[in-house]
């Protein structure tokens, strides 16, 4: 069976590089947690979404306003943009939106935006 996260050889060799460089690791943390803080505040001001606080490189969002969580990631797919959804019972209303770059969470919002 295959492995839920399979790793390159490739992203294997620069995750090593990367460890052994606490400095770099720290940057790219620092400025992780910035971005999740910053798209936790924009998400919260979306009127159909209930973003959940994160300790991870993810924010859960409730899709709430009678709209639908599957349409959603349809609707931004079409976009070009590619957020989570689960098809589980307990989390069939929620999506899961991954913390990138500024000009992702930039991108991200302008769609929602759109969308309203």
């Amino acid at each position: 069976a295959k492995q839920p996260y399979n790793v390159s050889v490739a992203a294997e060799v620069a995750a090593c590089a990367a460890l052994q460089n606490p400095l770099y690791l720290e940057n790219v943390k620092d400025a992780l947690v910035r971005e999740r803080d910053r798209l936790f505040k924009l998400l919260k001001e979306v009127p159909f979404l209930n973003p959940f606080p994160s300790y991870s490189n993810f924010i859960l969002c409730e899709v709430t306003s009678g709209r639908d969580a599957k349409k959603l990631k349809e609707d931004l797919a079409k976009m070009g943009l590619m957020i989570r959804h689960y098809d589980k019972k307990e989390l069939k209303g929620y999506v899961r939106v991954s913390v990138g770059k500024p000009e992702h969470t930039d991108a991200l919002m302008k769609c929602l935006s759109a969308i309203q």
